[in-house]
This record gives structure tokens, sequence and C-alpha cells, in this order.
């Protein structure tokens, strides 16, 4: 059987890939939607503003083939460091894709600045990506090219999922199609699984279509690397405010339940050559690095991703959504309770159940963006912060939802199946 690799070499992605998906009818569709916050460390004055990760993600957009993207939209989230010197160097530049810049006058989270971005964005799609990504160069045609596809086949299509690898140029496992993209709020069950190929595409894939694009899947969910449709996503109110979870680690879960909620079909496209590297700056992380991945020149940036991880596996906090490896666990535990408790009690009584058999019981760490494993006792204390700190949320009279006797029942009921005493206190 044809392995993974041999089959990524295989799929073209030169002149005539572009030709294919160029068509008239996606051109200047498409703005580019990014948010940024603490990505400019370096002052572009000392001779280090290619080191800077919101350069990546700005140099491999404008290096984009095709005609989709119209415009790049930066929502810099009240930045303190070099990001406003670094945006002015590309302001000045002009070009046939212009850049456009609003600015938080503080800092309030990566769901402010994108909901700031896509107000101001002017395409009828809103393709997303992270601050410290490179994009591949068929990223907007691609992305552009599925989204038009689909949406002639089906007409409640509202977003289109692509693909993003940790620190890697393709993808290195496969799983199972039915893992991909999954979210279910009542039985607090949820997997990404972006960065894998689906396992029933070997040999070979079904195709899209003749440009010979991967199919795309039928999802539950979409993450950061997507194609939105800005009237769909204007209807569901854009990003849900996330400003008590400095992460924002559940936004892409509210995200995907408010479209589905709304009637809008969501979809995944593997195909590699769409993708995002996701280099995940700040983190020194777990990820699994090849030599054949860190020796390749990226397009766009014109530098080995080797070069762009060293930079990046240098532990930082207060940039992007990087929290100390020590808060994330209380802060993802935390907000995906408040998610699940707002839709589903069942959902949340089974999230807090899980979470103490996986991560306290089991030490299960549920982010490779963290590098090491808490102790039992921190683990529990992280587990009791996150489910207090959620219950707070959740019955704040600033923040009118819950009922407190639901939380207080659910959270007995956790403590129940745990053995353990009752969160309680908030």
């Amino acid at each position: 059987m044809i392995c993974l690799d041999t089959l990524v070499t295989s799929m073209a992605s030169g002149p005539t890939f572009t030709a294919a998906l160029d068509v008239p009818r996606i051109a200047g569709r498409v703005s580019a939607v990014i948010a940024t916050y603490n990505r400019c460390p370096f002052d572009p004055a000392s001779g280090r503003l290619r080191d800077n990760p919101l350069t990546w993600a700005l140099d491999s957009l404008l290096g984009q083939a095709g005609h989709a993207l119209a415009e790049i939209v930066i929502a810099d989230d009240g930045s303190s460091d070099h990001t406003q010197a670094v945006l002015d160097t590309y302001l000045t530049r002009g070009g046939q894709v212009p850049i456009r810049c609003i600015r938080l006058e503080e800092h309030r989270g990566a769901w402010a600045a994108r909901n700031a971005a896509a107000c101001a964005a002017r395409g009828q799609w809103l393709l997303f990506g992270d601050d410290d990504c490179v994009f591949a160069p068929h990223y907007a045609a691609g992305a552009a090219y599925v989204m038009d596809r689909l949406c002639e086949r089906d007409s409640a299509t509202a977003a289109v999922m692509l693909p993003f690898y940790y620190r890697a140029t393709q993808p290195s496992q496969t799983v199972r199609r039915q893992q991909i993209g999954r979210l279910a709020p009542d039985q607090a069950q949820f997997a990404t699984w972006f960065h894998a190929w689906p396992e029933e595409y070997l040999p070979e894939p079904p195709r899209l279509d003749e440009t010979g694009l991967a199919a795309a899947l039928r999802v539950e969910l979409v993450g950061g690397t997507a194609i939105i449709d800005a009237d769909v996503l204007r209807t569901v109110g854009r990003f849900t405010d996330l400003s008590a979870w400095p992460t924002s680690y559940s936004d892409h879960l509210h995200l995907s339940a408010d479209l589905t909620d709304a009637g809008g079909h969501l979809y995944h496209c593997p195909d590699p050559r769409l993708g995002a590297i996701h280099l995940k700056f700040g983190a020194v992380g777990r990820y699994q690095l090849t030599d054949a991945d860190l020796e390749a020149c990226l397009p766009g940036v014109s530098r080995r991703l080797g070069e762009l991880v060293a930079l990046s596996a240098v532990p930082r906090t207060g940039t992007g959504c990087r929290v100390a490896d020590a808060a994330f666990h209380a802060d993802m535990i935390g907000s995906f309770f408040a998610f699940f408790a707002g839709r589903s009690a069942d959902g949340a009584t089974a999230w807090g159940i899980r979470t103490w058999r996986e991560f306290v019981e089991n030490a299960q760490v549920y982010s490779l963006a963290v590098a090491s494993t808490p102790g039992r006792a921190a683990r529990e204390a992280a587990w009791r912060s996150g489910l207090a700190r959620a219950a707070r949320l959740l019955t704040s009279a600033a923040r009118p939802g819950t009922d407190a006797r639901q939380v207080t029942q659910v959270l007995a009921r956790i403590g129940q199946a745990t053995g353990q005493p009752p969160v309680t206190g908030w």
C-alpha cells in the first residue's frame, strides 16, 4: 500500500495546480483575518525584523498564489512590544494585496481582536489564521475554491477547516475519518485531528473535482485555520466573549456550536497543499520533530523551518494566548466546563468526571504545547480551580446564564462519581 509520505509528495502544487484553483469566480472574495498580540519581540531597527512571528504570517499571506485574497486585516490586541513598528514597515510598502490594521486600546483577548478584524473586513469569506503560522502558497486560493464548490453543492455551507501542522510541513499520522473534527456537547466529546490524514484516504483520497484536491469531510468542529462565511458569522454574533479565560482555548467550541445551531454545515479539507505550519511561538512543547521537516525551506518566508522552530521554542508568556504551563490546565478545564455547562448539564457532568479520570488520576495533558506534567496534588488543585472559576462565571450576576442550583447539582454529581468532595466556595 502506498505510504503517506509518498502520497503527499505526489500531490503537485505547481503552476498547473494554481491555474486550476484560480478561477475568476473566487477572485477578490477573501479577507485574511489575523488577531495578534505581542508576537514581535524584536525591534525591526535591530536587524531582526524577520525573526518576529507576525512577519512569517504576513509574508506567507502576501506570497499567496492566485487572486482570491482581496485584503489582509490585522487586529492588534493591545500589544506592548514592537508590533506597531513591524506593521509600519508593511503599511508603507504598498502592493497588490492591501494590509489594514486595527488597534485595540487595551488587551482584551483573541476573541475581541478577531471580532474587531471580522467587523472591519470587506470580503464575502473570512480566512482566519494565527499570527505565528506560515501559510502554504495555496492557502487562500484553495480555501476559496473549496468553499465555492461546497456552496454549490450545499447551500448551508458555513465554514471549511484547513489542515495545520505543529512545527511540521505535512501530516505524519493517520486516524479514522470519524475522529476528525468531532463535537458532542451533551457527551463532553471533542476531537480536532486536523493535523492528521484520514485513514480511508489511503492509498488514494477521493477527489473534490478535476483539480485533484482531496474531498472535504463533513465535521462538527472547526479551528483557527478556517474560512468562514462572513454573513453567517455575523448572524451568530461572531466570537464568544472569553475575557475570563486567558488561553481562549474554548473559542472554537463556542463558534462551531453556534454555527451549527444557526443551521450551518461545517467541513474540513485535509489536503496538505492548503495547510498552515503552526509554530506555537513561546511554547517549549512536546512536538515530534523530523530532520526532513526542520531542513525544509519554507516558501513565502524563505527560511528553514528549523530556524523558526528554534525561535519559537524559547519559553514565553504574555504573547498570543500563551500562559505558563502551570496556569494552562485550570484555564482549559474551566473554560471547557463553562462551554459544556452552558449547553448541557449532562455534558458538564461528563466533562468534570472525564477530566478527573484522565488528567488528575492518569496525568493526561491535553495540549502538546505543555512541556511537562504537574504532580498529583497540583493536578487536583488545577482541576478544582478550573471548575470553581467556571461555576463563578456561569452564575455571575454580570453574566446571567446558568442557574446556580443547576451548577451545584452538576458539581455534586461530579463529586459523587469521582469519590471526591464536591467543588464549593465559588
